[in-house]
């Protein structure tokens, strides 16, 4: 073969590798022309359940620093309520994040996926072209404004000033309605892409005087923004519901019928609302700036123990950091009249235990409460998921193992579910009631209190998951941590 010729065939086969790399890209992505997509098959027969979402607090979000493939490092509830349809389906999930409100449904509509999961409303245009599943959440919009400024009564308050929204979204949809009732209505109308982070931005940096947001979003987003306040709702309440594609069979949306039955039944879709917006309000704006301020000019000298301490524990760092935020605002000289002392406020006992000889130097007090936490948390019992393993432990690190323990005895009788902190939690102020606690091993206890404790450390845990990064190769743990379904040996917060 001559030279000239060999050359020619090495061309032409490195571009048709290079062709089939682009395909093979552009199917995972869901981006390209539709002649290059071909057809999709129906999960049950191709094993794989293709899923359209967006980026956003109430859809789909990826952990900060977890890794080059961002399936890998996803999370939300509409990832997870997703990823729970395709395990019942026993098909595996490709999820297409799509860049904005109208490329989803412009994907949706050319076959891209089998179902959108992205907190849609099933307007009258949209169930022109697609067919919706039961709905499983409710949304209400709010006007955020700026809480320095006197608050809006009404939307009349709003005329001549400026309301950003995002492009065609029901947000913008419900603005333009009203815009022939509200003389005055000025719309600032955002790009597609726009997040609701960037919205609240926009009000704390003066750019625009409100913004029109869906609620749940707002009160997930505001706890970074404490200057951003909610005024009023907008418009009535929204369903939200799957929306499926032409690819869709019957089989799959009567699938979906029959899951969302079942999860409604046993109070799984209770608990992964409550997952992820359970805890939210329970934060004042108060709280959130103080922490905010304490990120910046506090926690860069403590975040090597915090993360000594993960690496000694397994917990993530930043858990452990709003433990400590939640005990002593970081400060570690911190003492209460009842004697625990430190940074992670231990009793002189539990330091005697974790072997912390000094309860005021604040390595050894992150050290000895991050190797407490993972001992509680070994306690609770190996059947119980996460992250309720966590929380129950981090209830017990507030008020004792005994006391945990008659809480879930109490959530028992309640005939609830001793394994869920959404229904623990429900037990504990009991632990108050002479009626309850003369019946209970431990007696007495602030229950109120431990819940208290457990939510702020929740509400801090986030904020630090969107501002933090994770230590390197702590992708499974944090993944484990929301609750996500975690494909390998290491336990989910605490290593052996």
């Amino acid at each position: 073969m001559s030279i000239k010729r060999t050359a020619i065939l090495f061309a032409v086969t490195a571009l048709l590798g290079a062709a089939l790399a682009v395909w093979l890209s552009l199917k995972q992505t869901g981006i390209g022309p539709s002649w290059l997509m071909g057809p999709l098959k129906p999960p049950r027969a191709s094993g794989e359940l293709v899923i359209l979402t967006l980026r956003g607090p109430t859809t789909t979000q990826s952990l900060p620093g977890a890794g080059k493939h961002p399936e890998e490092a996803q999370t939300g509830f509409e990832h997870d309520l997703a990823s729970l349809f395709a395990r019942e389906l026993g098909a595996r999930t490709r999820f297409v994040v799509a860049p904005s409100y109208a490329a989803l449904v412009k994907s949706l509509r050319e076959g891209r996926a089998h179902l959108a999961a992205a907190g849609l409303v099933p307007s009258i245009e949209l169930k022109r072209e697609f067919a919706f599943g039961p709905h499983y959440r409710l949304i209400q919009h709010q006007l955020a404004y700026h809480a320095d400024n006197p608050r809006p009564r009404s939307l009349a308050d709003t005329a001549g000033k400026r309301i950003a929204t995002v492009a065609e979204t029901p947000a913008h949809d419900l603005l333009r309605e009203l815009t022939g009732d509200i003389p005055g209505l000025v719309l600032d109308v955002m790009p597609h892409e726009t997040d609701p982070d960037d919205l609240l931005r926009r009000i704390e940096a003066r750019q625009c005087d409100f913004a029109l947001v869906d609620a749940t979003a707002l009160a997930v987003t505001k706890r970074l923004h404490p200057d951003v306040a909610a005024a009023f709702n907008v418009g009535r309440e929204m369903k939200v519901a799957w929306a499926f594609g032409p690819t869709a069979d019957y089989d799959l949306m009567q699938s979906a019928v029959q899951f969302f039955d079942k999860i409604r039944g046993n109070g799984t879709l209770s608990r992964l609302t409550d997952r992820y917006y359970g805890h939210v309000n329970r934060i004042q704006p108060v709280d959130s700036e103080a922490l905010l301020e304490k990120i910046q000019t506090v926690l860069p000298k403590l975040k090597p123990f915090f993360q000594e301490a993960e690496r000694v524990s397994g917990i993530d760092w930043r858990v452990i950091a709003a433990i400590g935020y939640q005990e002593s605002h970081w400060d570690a000289n911190a003492t209460s009249p009842t004697g625990v002392r430190g940074l992670m406020m231990l009793t002189e006992d539990t330091a005697d235990r974790m072997r912390v000889k000094n309860r005021l130097d604040p390595r050894e007090s992150i050290l000895g409460g991050a190797k407490y936490l993972g001992l509680l948390r070994d306690t609770v019992p190996p059947r119980v998921p996460e992250p309720d393993r966590t929380w129950l432990a981090l209830a017990a690190y507030n008020q004792g193992y005994g006391h945990l323990e008659d809480a879930r005895i109490v959530t028992q009788r309640m005939k609830l579910n001793p394994d869920s902190w959404l229904d623990v939690r429900k037990a504990y102020p009991k632990l108050r009631d002479p009626e309850t606690y003369e019946s209970l091993k431990y007696g007495f206890a602030r229950g109120d209190e431990a819940v208290q404790f457990v939510e702020n450390v929740r509400n801090y845990t986030d904020m630090l998951l969107r501002l933090e990064k994770p230590m390197e190769n702590e992708i499974v743990r944090e993944r484990s941590l929301t609750g996500e379904p975690v494909q390998a040996e290491v336990p989910v917060a605490v290593k052996k």
